[in-house]
């Protein structure tokens, strides 16, 4: 599994951001689709050995006043847990 920004543009206060997730035909046979459901801050597009997950970024906010840099770090590390969860892998605390 490989995860990366694949997009980021800035939209006002926001940052518009797409991380792609690319996998090998063994993972993407073990997504539980199940858990799909539970994502709660992407939105998740499939297209082919792919998952996008596509966010929203506000400096603005209080809890996100770190520079850009450090959130997408986040948010890969938060894609990362969800993909994990996804492939039904053990998750370490």
């Amino acid at each position: 599994m490989q995860v990366d920004v694949d997009f980021l543009e800035k939209s006002g206060q926001d940052w518009k951001v797409r991380m792609k997730v690319i996998l090998t035909r063994d993972e993407l046979s073990r997504i539980d689709h199940d858990v799909l459901k539970e994502v709660e801050d992407f939105q998740i597009e499939i297209k082919d050995d792919i998952l996008y997950f596509k966010s929203f970024l506000s400096i603005a906010e209080p809890w996100e006043d770190e520079p850009l840099e450090e959130l997408l770090k986040a948010t890969k590390l938060e894609v990362e847990y969800w993909m994990r969860k996804l492939l039904n892998e053990e998750i370490v605390k």
